[in-house]
């Protein structure tokens, strides 16, 4: 029903490793593009960003849940 185009494509990204394996801070580095210092993730993280004309989704996610 939009023009042919209209939609911006979306990817969507699991981070998915062991536990302490810099998931959380990999995430924050490709957001903010800044080293925070974590604690362990309980649940989920879940960031939205734009790159490049594509919306990407990352989900981070610990392998203990």
């Amino acid at each position: 029903m939009g023009q042919k185009g209209s939609k911006l494509p979306e990817a969507r990204v699991l981070l998915l490793g062991l536990d302490n394996a810099g998931k959380t801070t990999l995430l924050y580095k490709l957001k903010h593009n800044i080293c925070v210092k974590t604690s362990p993730t309980v649940g989920f993280n879940v960031e939205t960003m734009d790159a490049r004309k594509n919306n990407k989704n990352i989900t981070d996610s610990p392998t203990d849940t």
